[in-house]
């Protein structure tokens, strides 16, 4: 079912809230968010804030979760035929497991700034003990 909404999350305040996000249609990202804790504020924060999670965001337009399984698998094969040009294409470096709740959030104090980066942020490699 498909309902469309105009007003505030207040209007919904205290409820048990679950929703569907679709993120690039054309990848078919599907994100179920639920609302597990209403809290109030005071005062109101002035952006977005990330409180806990895990694992790294996947590359911009990598595709659907298929083909993002589909990337996991060449990365992490040295010797398969696609590794280095997907390394490459995601920026030299991806982690998969990486994320920083630091600068996750210095991303969603950012995002509306106009005299800020857009960089969405994935750590450097780290360097080999050589």
């Amino acid at each position: 079912q498909s309902v469309r909404f105009s007003g505030s999350t207040s209007d919904f305040a205290g409820q048990d809230l679950t929703f569907t996000y679709h993120y690039d249609f054309g990848d078919d990202w599907t994100h179920v968010i639920r609302i597990e804790e209403w809290l109030s504020l005071d005062p109101l924060p002035r952006h977005a804030e990330c409180t806990e999670g895990a694992r790294a965001r996947p590359p911009e337009d990598v595709g659907g979760p298929w083909s993002y399984a589909d990337f996991l698998e060449t990365i992490r094969d040295p010797n398969h035929e696609d590794h280095m040009s997907n390394l490459r294409w995601a920026g030299g470096h991806f982690d998969p497991d990486w994320f920083d709740i630091e600068l996750i959030n210095r991303d969603l104090r950012n995002t509306f700034r106009k005299n800020t980066s857009r960089r969405l942020h994935q750590p450097k490699p780290k360097p080999s003990g050589r």
